[in-house]
């Protein structure tokens, strides 16, 4: 059963905010005229609050800052109230109004019943976390929420966030601040960097880029990946570099064709070993089942980096279907799509 519910949305009318968070996505708001076109219309303002009151959501929470009212603030309250939806309005992002950038512990929760908009209709699990789950845009709020990934491991935390966190006396009911910590280690269930509780485990805190050594099953000469780069909505980025003594190297130092798909299968391995690495739970072992639409349109050596974008797409009980793209320098070299069946591993706690 999906538990994706919530009860309130967080919607950003002004796109500025009285604080000044170094992880907030307002740190990044462009200004120019392309950007200010690209903003949420009053129609699509109504569409989501009313998408939002017809999966229950009990509170629509506006930002609106007052240096940068939005035009239509008026016409988007009367429909609120209008649903018999409660309503707030604040000038501040709900940030904790404390300086993150100093060690401090952040109870935080929010990410069990609420969710975040921001001005161009993307959707993040709080104003903070730059890190987004979808686009209204794109899909239908409720689809964005019940098939998130991300924001269903917030909501199951004890079960997902990696670390030193998982033994504190507080876990139950705290697991510090997400957007700082993403922001700080690229790992949006890593433990929290900056909480208290933590400064003397430091060492045990996840952090990306990371070598892919403890992710996935295969050891030195059969492994065709080196690093985790980047892990986000159903998304990694992967790194591998072939080796010249590599059983998938020709003896004129290019790769064979099939270490394509190889280095797609395993950079699949990466993204669901990450997720269960230091979580407690059984890394899975597993195995290619076979690809499709394979493309391949140059060559690579030995040495050569290449970046892979891995993206999954379907999952039906232990079988996975993902689509991936790898490059070298910028390039697209190759693309397809690879099943998988991943079997129970082993415990990769650090």
């Amino acid at each position: 059963m999906n538990n994706n519910i919530i009860n309130s949305i967080e919607i950003d009318l002004g796109g500025s905010c009285n604080l000044n968070c170094f992880f907030c996505y307002l740190t990044k708001v462009k200004t120019s005229d392309k950007f200010n076109k690209n903003k949420l219309l009053l129609d699509e303002i109504i569409d989501l609050i009313n998408q939002a009151n017809e999966l229950g959501v009990q509170k629509v929470i506006l930002f609106n800052n007052s240096s940068n009212q939005h035009p239509d603030t008026a016409e988007i309250l009367k429909l609120i109230n209008k649903k018999n939806m409660q309503m707030e309005f604040s000038l501040t992002k709900p940030c904790n109004n404390l300086s993150v950038n100093e060690n401090a512990l952040i109870k935080c929760l929010k990410h069990k019943d609420s969710c975040f908009i921001n001005l161009y209709g993307s959707v993040y699990p709080c104003a903070g976390m730059r890190l987004s789950i979808g686009n209204i845009r794109q899909n239908r709020l409720k689809k964005i929420l019940f098939d998130s990934e991300v924001l269903a491991n917030l909501k199951n935390h004890e079960f997902s966030i990696k670390g030193p966190c998982r033994k504190c006396d507080k876990f139950s009911n705290c697991y510090g601040c997400r957007a700082r910590t993403f922001a700080l280690t690229g790992d949006y269930l890593a433990s929290d960097p900056l909480c208290p509780e933590n400064q003397d485990k430091l060492e045990k805190i996840t952090y990306l880029p990371m070598s892919v050594e403890k992710l996935v099953p295969q050891k030195q000469g059969m492994r065709v990946v080196t690093n985790l780069l980047t892990v986000k909505e159903r998304y990694a980025k992967v790194e591998s570099i072939f080796p010249a003594n590599s059983p998938f190297i020709k003896k004129d130092g290019s790769l064979e064709e099939f270490a394509y798909m190889e280095v797609m299968a395993q950079s699949a391995g990466v993204m669901d070993g990450f997720e269960k690495f230091d979580t407690g739970k059984l890394s899975p072992g597993g195995f290619l089942i076979g690809g499709q639409k394979i493309n391949i349109y140059a060559k690579t050596f030995a040495g050569d980096k290449l970046i892979i974008d891995i993206y999954k797409t379907t999952k039906f009980g232990n079988f996975g279907i993902l689509t991936a793209k790898i490059y070298c320098k910028d390039i697209l070299i190759a693309e397809g799509e690879v099943k998988i069946y991943q079997t129970d591993g082993v415990n990769n706690e650090i």
